[in-house]
């Protein structure tokens, strides 16, 4: 036990030093307007944190998902007035997608061969 704990501290000081590096680079990667925003934001929520848990919130991730290749495709057909179009008039992301559709369609068949 003893020497699981010692391997595992050393493990965890070494950690912090990798930590700080990468803080370091994040840090000078952000704009300082962001950053004092950011102290702002921290500060009002640690000073209001009892009273109000959902001050915390500030904290929370925002990560906008990725449209979805049939979003994409959607989108991208609705611009272009896709396949109502005379073929001359057709956009290059009708064509895309229709290659695409195209090269499924190829898939399936061969497939099921």
């Amino acid at each position: 036990m003893k020497r699981t704990l010692c391997h595992k501290y050393k493990q965890a000081k070494n950690g912090i030093a990798e930590s700080e590096k990468a803080f370091d680079k994040l840090d000078e990667a952000a704009p300082t307007a962001s950053k004092k925003e950011w102290l702002a934001s921290e500060r009002i929520a640690q000073s209001s944190r009892i009273n109000d848990p959902a001050a915390m919130d500030v904290y929370e991730i925002n990560i906008k998902k990725a449209s979805s290749k049939k979003e994409i495709e959607l989108r991208l057909l609705e611009e272009g007035n896709a396949y109502n179009a005379a073929p001359a008039c057709r956009s290059v992301a009708t064509w895309v997608s229709m290659g695409l559709a195209i090269e499924e369609a190829q898939i399936a068949l061969v497939i099921e061969l």
